[in-house]
């Protein structure tokens, strides 16, 4: 249907600028999917065996797109080969289609595979954007670089290294991954220097809210808001600029930024506790924050016998009321 739209011009007798804006409009897809669909409705008429196996139902979108995509390795070729390759990708779970098909397009025209493999490169993206209180990634690498994020990933998401009363779902130990690899980048990597400091998270938040009281400020810089509770989280282990300010903006005075942990205790600490101290977690002390039993918002003192380290997992749960520390000897 969309190739007869095409080939009649559709868009234009309807008014639209396009034929993407079109099916944009009408079926409610975004325009990627549209681009895409596209993009296989222009070839079909030309991919005899693969076009009536789709509308058999015998071979889903999926597979039809890698056809699509792999005979422009090398198109007279595909021809001769295309029955059986719509046979074999039938016949394949999703997950082996695509590497069936990358095969055939090196043995087709390694030139092309090559170049292919720039291609995909040079689509690559992230887009990080703030939606409804949430940060949402929004992304696609070629599989070089792909595989790199997933064998990262997987060191932190391995059933088999974690604690097995670890209740998280595979995507959110994904997400926690991914955090906790940008977290230790922050706090251990060689990082440059931005207008004389090193980049940091940094957290607005008033009196009222690091009390555990509402109150504005109480946000992040690109992230918005959050509650009270996860900024005190945030202020067990930060460095603490006070800022004296007349009503919500007018600024009278700004104190030195102060270490809350120096570092000095941070290694002692540590040297006692090695790593997150709720059992059975395991989380290495560099992956910890410092945290304060009575939070010093609330008068604990930054002393030894009032810090315990904890995974940032685990920091969370205990500063929710879900989890609790274990008692010392």
């Amino acid at each position: 249907m969309v190739a007869e739209l095409v080939a009649r011009g559709a868009h234009d007798q309807l008014g639209y600028r396009s034929m993407v804006s079109l099916l944009v409009d009408r079926l409610g897809v975004s325009a990627g999917v549209a681009r895409g669909m596209i993009r296989v409705a222009s070839v079909l008429g030309e991919m005899p065996h693969t076009r009536e196996a789709f509308e058999s139902g015998a071979l889903d979108l999926g597979r039809v797109r890698g056809l699509v995509e792999a005979r422009q390795a090398n198109p007279e070729v595909f021809a001769a080969h295309e029955a059986v390759l719509v046979d074999t990708v039938g016949g394949l779970a999703m997950g082996d289609v695509g590497r069936a098909l990358d095969y055939w397009a090196q043995q087709a025209s390694l030139e092309y595979a090559d170049g292919g493999l720039s291609a995909r490169r040079e689509r690559r993206r992230l887009h990080v954007s703030v939606v409804g209180g949430m940060v949402h990634l929004d992304g696609r690498l070629d599989p070089v670089s792909g595989q790199v994020v997933i064998t990262a990933l997987d060191t932190l998401t391995d059933p088999a290294n974690l604690d097995p009363t670890d209740d998280r779902t595979p995507a959110q130990r994904r997400a926690d991954a991914i955090v906790g690899l940008c977290r230790d980048h922050l706090d251990h990597g060689d990082l440059p220097t931005q207008r004389t400091r090193r980049p940091h998270l940094t957290v607005h938040v008033s009196l009222e809210a690091l009390e555990g009281r509402a109150g504005r400020p109480c946000e992040l810089d690109d992230a918005g808001v959050i509650t009270p509770e996860a900024a005190r989280r945030l202020a067990c282990d930060a460095t603490i600029t006070r800022m004296i300010t007349r009503g919500e903006s007018q600024v009278l005075d700004v104190g030195r930024a102060t270490r809350v942990v120096p570092a000095g205790l941070r290694a002692a600490l540590e040297a006692r506790d090695r790593g997150c101290v709720i059992p059975g977690c395991g989380a290495p002390r560099r992956w910890c924050d410092a945290h304060h039993v009575i939070h010093w918002a609330d008068g604990g003192p930054t002393s030894l016998a009032n810090l315990a380290l904890l995974c940032d997992r685990h920091h969370t749960l205990v500063h929710e009321g879900r989890v609790r520390l274990p008692a010392r000897e």
